[in-house]
């Protein structure tokens, strides 16, 4: 589980800025429900961030699966040469001679002993090459280091490291993280780390339905009849059309479309036998069924399905799990029964989450320490604070009144008499002429 991670000089985040999952305030009505504990700490399973257009939200989401994507896939994903990607705070010519940062702390259980071990992973690096890299752990409570890189590419090793630690200095490439290049060569303690984070982390959903995602929930429909049932139940109990039934229906490609194919491309589809492939939704009426194809049903519906394997992953596996806008297309009761679902089931789970709904500060189903809000400062750098930040809140208060009264300082500010005039000067110009 995250205790926390730290984003700078990334995106519109210049000064370092942290989110963390440590439950920091003891109320034990929501507490069973919404911690674990791993080595001592008692680690949140939820946190959302508020905020205006374009404060910094879904940015500091994306920072975060850059920096997992680039420890764990650097190595296969960049070639030699290639350039990292990582793109630093633009608006002040200070920041893009600084490296970009990220800083994560994470508990891993450890399988002998059954219990849970932190660990510290640090990467500072710029579009050309990684400056620093370190990875320390806590086995017996004592923080000990793994590895730490410096810019010229040396690794000094802690004292009780062992494995193919030259090859894997000799492997290591500038551009590429050492936690990526341990897995390849199965270095068992950083392969240990690299498989908890690549096990546990499931990236991050999108408001919009991509065909990606399609495909997936088709493969998982077809292959996975525990999911298959849960998610037909899920669109069932939430009051979707009466769905009763999901199908995929298969057929060959058509001869039309076959003859449009380059002749390599034909024998390639006979060969493997690949068929087209639609899934079907059985909605009742009157004690009817109607199959409608997923293409023709509403937003709600499949962004429902579209939550139903984030949903799926952090209850029935120990997932981090990040949605931007997570009330896309989605009435206010099924987003709480969402959050209520993931909160009441899942173990050892965490959900990061955007969004603009302002119903669920005083739905009961968040606690102030799992509630941050971005704003963003005249320099244009994002800034996140969490609830518990703010001094003088009382208990009783309606979160969502205090917000819309500007008190945690992330409401857009927006000129409407500038926009007035604008438009009323655009529109007698026209009636002018």
């Amino acid at each position: 589980m995250i205790l926390e991670f730290s984003i700078a000089n990334t995106f519109s985040i210049s000064e370092k800025q942290t989110i963390s999952f440590e439950a920091v305030i003891n109320d034990p009505e929501t507490d069973a429900r919404h911690y674990a504990e791993c080595g001592g700490k008692k680690i949140l399973k939820l946190a959302c961030i508020y905020g205006a257009n374009a404060a910094g939200k879904t940015k500091m989401l994306e920072a975060l699966q850059f920096y997992i994507s680039f420890l764990l896939s650097s190595f296969t994903e960049l070639e030699p040469n290639e350039d990292i990607g990582v793109v630093p705070f633009k608006f002040d010519p200070h920041f893009q001679n600084r490296p970009s940062d990220f800083e994560l702390i994470f508990y891993i259980k450890d399988t002998e002993t059954a219990q849970y071990i932190r660990y510290d992973y640090n990467i500072q690096l710029t579009t050309e090459k990684v400056l620093y890299e370190s990875l320390f752990y806590a086995p017996k409570g004592q923080k000990k280091r793994i590895f730490e890189r410096s810019e010229s590419n040396k690794i000094k090793w802690g004292s009780d490291i062992t494995g193919a630690k030259k090859i894997l200095e000799d492997m290591t490439r500038p551009n590429c993280s050492v936690i990526s290049t341990g897995a390849q060569i199965q270095h068992p303690l950083l392969k240990l780390f690299y498989d908890s984070i690549y096990l546990g982390f499931r990236g991050m959903v999108q408001p919009s339905f991509s065909e990606n995602l399609s495909d997936y929930i088709f493969t998982k429909v077809e292959k996975d009849s525990g999911f298959k049932n849960i998610l037909t139940n899920l669109l069932s109990a939430s009051d979707i059309g009466s769905i009763n039934n999901i199908q995929i229906i298969s057929r060959d490609v058509p001869g039309a479309l076959m003859k449009q194919f380059p002749v390599e491309i034909q024998k390639e589809i006979e060969e493997s036998n690949w068929k087209i492939k639609k899934l079907m939704l059985n909605h009742n009426y009157n004690n009817t069924d109607y199959s409608l194809p997923l293409s023709l049903e509403s937003a709600g519906t499949k962004k429902l399905m579209e939550l139903s394997l984030p949903l799926y992953h952090l209850i029935v596996f120990k997932s981090v799990v990040l949605i931007d806008e997570l009330e896309s297309s989605l009435h206010q009761e099924l987003i709480e029964l969402f959050l209520d679902l993931f909160l009441e089931i899942s173990d050892h789970s965490q959900l990061l989450f955007t969004t603009h709904n302002q119903d669920l500060l005083d739905s009961g189903l968040l606690r102030d320490d799992e509630v941050w809000f971005c704003y963003k400062t005249p320099e244009g750098n994002s800034v996140y604070n969490s609830i518990t930040d703010y001094k003088g809140i009382r208990k009783e208060a309606s979160r969502k009144k205090l917000y819309n009264a500007d008190k945690f300082g992330a409401l857009p500010n927006v000129n409407i008499n500038l926009l007035k005039e604008l438009f009323y000067a655009e529109k007698n110009r026209k009636n002018t002429k």
